[in-house]
């Protein structure tokens, strides 16, 4: 694939972070696709069964949560739709490996623009599911200065993106060291007064949370970062934004 000039994808026009591109590649029955958002904003329009629930989910609140059970991934919560699905399609494929991922950009007080893109890597091979994972960070601008499609026209293996993302940005497998990156750059939630990790993402993806629970109540996976001088997590400092898998989606901080 051709690099594109810079002039060519959409740009931020404001301070804060927004969302500007979000892209598969070689997921669900997409080969490549990009959707751009503007003034942080997505419609998705279409029939009913055409996908566009699938695309946010596998965008949001993913991306943000490194989650790959179905109940966080899948609009309806269904237990039985796996991630390895959205790659071999049922037994079209044996082995199949793709990407999603989403740019964020922001106009810099001096008008330079700042740009930030997350995605996560996905190897399905039949009868194992899911066999091998990881996300990326990096500065760069997908299509105009790397590609996730090498030269022959697959997706790029874990190492090869290793190396193109080089020093712009990180890959790793752990998902926790992937949710710190994302949030120490885009949302500054993780710590509080005492310094402590504490975030709870459930909370950041899902309106149930936006009240008091108790630590042994919480239905999130993050129990071990509450704070541990209380076991009540706190309501004075909810989340900022709520993302939920609807045709629309905002970005707003």
């Amino acid at each position: 694939m051709m690099l594109r000039a810079a002039e060519e994808l959409p740009l931020p026009l404001r301070g804060r972070w927004q969302p500007l591109r979000a892209g598969l590649v070689d997921l669900f029955y997409y080969d490549y696709q990009e959707f751009w958002f503007r003034d942080g904003r997505l419609m998705l329009l279409g029939n009913n069964g055409t996908g566009k629930s699938k695309v946010l989910a596998l965008t949001l609140p993913f991306l943000l949560d490194a989650n790959l059970s179905p109940t966080r991934v899948e609009p309806d919560g269904d237990r039985d739709k796996k991630m390895e699905w959205n790659l071999l399609l049922g037994g079209k494929y044996d082995e199949r490996l793709g990407y999603v991922w989403l740019e964020f950009g922001r106009r810099a007080e001096d008008g330079e623009h700042a740009y930030f893109t997350i995605g996560c890597g996905l190897k399905a091979v039949a009868g194992r599911g899911v066999a091998d994972h990881w996300y990326f960070t990096t500065s760069q601008r997908i299509g105009a200065d790397m590609h996730l499609i090498g030269p022959g026209g697959a997706a790029l293996t874990r190492d090869r993106l290793t190396a193109a993302v080089g020093e712009f940005g990180m890959v790793t497998q752990g998902a926790e060291t992937y949710r710190r990156a994302v949030d120490e750059h885009l949302l500054h939630l993780a710590r509080t007064a005492t310094g402590r990790w504490s975030t709870c993402w459930y909370s950041f993806a899902s309106r149930s949370c936006r009240r008091s629970r108790t630590r042994a109540s919480c239905p999130g996976r993050c129990r071990r970062r509450w704070p541990r001088s209380t076991s009540r997590w706190s309501p004075t400092s909810p989340p900022r934004s709520t993302i939920s898998s609807s045709s629309v989606t905002n970005w707003r901080r």
